[in-house]
């Protein structure tokens, strides 16, 4: 099904609108200060006046008083702005949210009444958008998709589906923040800016009259022209707070009109079971928008708009003429025409044009950027990068991918240089099609390897992991993983020692090691064909060495983890069959996908460890690996520092940077999931180790760091997984810094590999 043009329309007119209704804010927002500023050129310069002796500047009690009345009443009206502009947004969003629903409702109508396909409607709550302006997210603990399924039409009446508070009170901006409290800082930054301006100001010599200007610019009451307009003529109050204003108005409207759009769709995903992100073609459209474009995407299995801040994008559904056809034999496919385009900033394209491939049109000559090519990509080279890597691979949309990382981060020029070397290195489309037009010899097949026996560690990932990783890295979870290992120990020195031993417990432990991605949800069946099923021998492995170590914990802490219950629990493991409502029980209990607030997990009764990679994580390379050795090596000096400076009881010097949390903290979201994964090896070290026994005293004395971060804190399990984690990244910080530790994970260590 083509998209029907009025998709296009209504996204442009969506932004009008909350153009529209930003700039009703900001107008009643500006005629506050403007008035503030007013009041303050009426004040009488004869009352600021200075003293000869001195050059001191004094300022007249009468005056005195007067600026404080008019920064407390600037204050309160301020005050009184955010609280009716949050109220009104709320009336705002509770219509356009009804309207978007009606307007894809109909659509839908539209495209398959030929067929008399029933097409379910969408209610929205009248409390619904009092959530999205109102409620802090942190309050409530939902999760949306779980609202939108055809198994609600008992719940919502027969056909009919609704959009809830709790759905509008699972809606922030793209930064966490509610509407309200958006408004709300905007307003009280505003009051504390005014009341630094005029103090600072008048003490450092400035006049009313230049403060004025200074903090209104060229606006006043009648200034005419758009948001982006008004607040070019503004000043240091106006012109960042009308941005702001704009900026929350106008993606709180994207994020509700497109979460009404995701209700009818869910509510009808019989209907368009898959949604199609669209992006707008020009160069301000977001790396990551630029890269979702003209992709498509099964009901809550993918990305929505808003990506960002300002963000443009739209979804629409994608129809399942094919299968209903089946049922509604009359139905009619809409036909795709030559005259089915869509808008760009340089002229309609087939509606068909992704937004890589209409970047690609955009180049001079068969190579030479453009100048709208230059300006989105930000350079001239990786504009000359993009179009030689479209004309390799046949499609824009492709080389927009290769630009741009799954996370939305654009590729820097030294990855690129690196990768393909300079632009005119790249193997152009007519080189291509004259090599691929060579005969080639026909190799002689090889017969299949025997398959190996499961002797060590075995590395699985879901289905969503395993693809996201072959699209970005051609390789699987195992070579991942492996390549991200051999980049550890291409470092060398301890870290190369200690990465090996790490490598030699992996495979000793028969150490089941399972990732997802970020965002996966239990499905049991899959989990249990991937787990248990494709990886029997595995499975089989790790249990076996939970069972061997079952009678060698005798310390206190398993005092929780009675001998009994561990070997209960390991039996009903070994039961394989989801039939048995034990085996599903305690399997989902130990092998779900990380999430939730949690990156990783492992546990006492199992040799699995869960972890979660997030999409733009990195494969470890030695370059990745000196840098997060330096990473860790920076937390556990500024952990140090911190930690001295409270024990020491010196608060005369300046307060330290704060503790880092946890040892990812420092390294960067994309390399994160590498010490995710050893935190949670290095728990199954200390279970097969010492029984998790906390730190002795033949180790307390060595002296050194108590705490490597904040989270190692908690109790004596996350001080030896988070310490464990720096003994491979940074031994040599770890040693010095922490002996103590050091030592303890070395000798526990050593130790499990005795025992296994």
């Amino acid at each position: 099904m083509s998209t029907p043009e009025v998709f296009f329309r209504e996204t442009i007119d969506l932004n009008r609108y909350g153009n529209a209704v930003a700039e009703k804010y900001v107008r009643t927002y500006n005629e506050i200060i403007l008035n503030a500023a007013k009041q303050l050129r009426s004040i009488d310069q004869r009352q600021v006046a200075e003293i000869a002796k001195g050059g001191t500047r004094i300022i007249a009690p009468q005056t005195r008083k007067r600026l404080r009345a008019i920064i407390r009443q600037s204050s309160d009206s301020l005050n009184t702005w955010w609280a009716r502009s949050a109220l009104d947004m709320k009336k705002e969003l509770q219509g356009v949210a009804q309207l978007q629903s009606e307007f894809i409702v109909n659509e839908l109508k539209k495209v398959t009444e030929s067929g008399g396909v029933p097409i379910n409607s969408v209610a929205i709550s009248e409390k619904y958008a009092d959530s999205v302006i109102m409620t802090d997210p942190s309050e409530i603990n939902i999760f949306t998709d779980r609202a939108f399924t055809e198994d609600n039409f008992k719940e919502f009446g027969s056909g009919k589906f609704k959009l809830t508070a709790q759905q509008g009170a699972s809606i922030t901006l793209p930064n966490g923040q509610t509407v309200q409290k958006a408004f709300r800082g905007i307003a009280e930054s505003s009051a504390q800016k005014l009341d630094l301006a005029v103090r600072s100001g008048v003490f450092s010599g400035e006049t009313l009259q230049q403060i004025s200007r200074r903090l209104i610019g060229r606006l006043d009451f009648s200034q005419k022209g758009n948001v982006k307009q008004i607040a070019l003529a503004g000043g240091e109050l106006t012109k960042l707070a009308n941005h702001q204003i704009q900026t929350i108005v106008r993606t709180s409207v994207n994020q509700v009109t497109n979460q009404a759009s995701q209700a009818v769709y869910a509510a009808n995903k019989k209907v368009a079971p898959k949604y199609e992100y669209v992006a707008t073609l020009d160069s301000r459209t977001s790396p990551i928008c630029q890269r979702l474009d003209g992709q498509t995407f099964d009901y809550n299995n993918g990305p929505t708009p808003p990506q960002h801040f300002n963000c443009r994008s739209t979804t629409v559904p994608v129809v399942d003429f094919d299968g209903l056809q089946k049922k509604y034999p009359s139905l009619e496919k809409p036909p795709t025409t030559q005259f089915d385009t869509r808008p760009s900033a340089t002229g309609r394209v087939p509606q068909g044009t992704a937004y890589g491939d209409w970047l690609y049109s955009q180049r001079i000559g068969k190579f030479k950027p453009s100048e709208i090519q230059i300006e989105t990509l930000g350079s001239v080279e990786k504009a000359a990068f993009f179009n030689r890597l479209a004309a390799k691979a046949g499609s824009g949309q492709t080389a927009i991918r290769q630009i741009v990382r799954n996370d939305g981060q654009k590729r820097s020029l030294a990855y690129l240089r690196d990768k393909y070397g300079k632009p005119s290195d790249i193997i152009t489309d007519t080189a291509r099609k004259a090599v691929a037009a060579t005969p080639k010899p026909t190799p002689t097949p090889k017969p299949e390897p025997k398959p190996k026996t499961i002797k060590g560690s075995t590395a699985v990932a879901s289905e969503t992991l395993e693809k996201y990783l072959q699209d970005s890295y051609g390789t699987t979870v195992q070579k991942f993983v492996d390549d991200s290992l051999d980049g550890l120990e291409a470092v060398g020195g301890k870290v190369k020692a200690n990465t090996k031993k790490l490598r030699k417990f992996m495979d000793k432990s028969r150490l089941l090691n399972s990732f997802n991605l970020r965002g996966d949800t239990l499905n049991t069946n899959k989990l249990f064909e991937r787990i248990v099923t494709k990886n029997k021998a595995a499975f089989d492995a790790s249990l076996n060495t939970t069972e061997k170590f079952i009678d060698k914990f005798t310390t206190k802490y398993q005092g929780m983890l009675m001998n009994a219950r561990m070997k209960v629990e390991t039996k009903t493991l070994k039961a394989k069959s989801l039939a048995n409502k034990n085996f599903r029980d305690t399997f989902e209990a130990y092998f779900r996908p990380a999430g939730g607030g949690n990156d990783g997990y492992t546990s006492i009764l199992t040799t699995n460890v869960q972890t979660q990679v997030r999409t733009g994580s990195s494969k470890i390379t030695k370059a990745n690996a000196l840098k997060i050795k330096q990473k860790t090596n920076e937390l556990l000096k500024q952990n140090k520092a911190y930690a001295d400076y409270w024990k020491n009881g010196d608060y005369s010097a300046p307060t330290p940077k704060r503790e880092f949390f946890v040892t990812g903290e420092n390294v960067g979201e994309d390399l994160e999931w590498i010490t995710t994964m050893i935190h949670e090896i290095g728990h199954q070290v200390h279970f097969k180790g010492s029984g998790a026994d906390v730190l002795g005293n033949k180790y307390r004395k060595l002296g050194g760091m108590k705490y490597v971060t904040g989270y190692s804190r908690k109790n004596p399990r996350e001080l030896f997984a988070e310490s464990f984690t720096c003994y491979v990244l940074d031994p040599d910080g770890l040693q010095d810094i922490a002996p103590r530790l050091y030592t303890w994970v070395e000798e526990t260590l050593d130790n499990a590999l005795k025992l296994l």
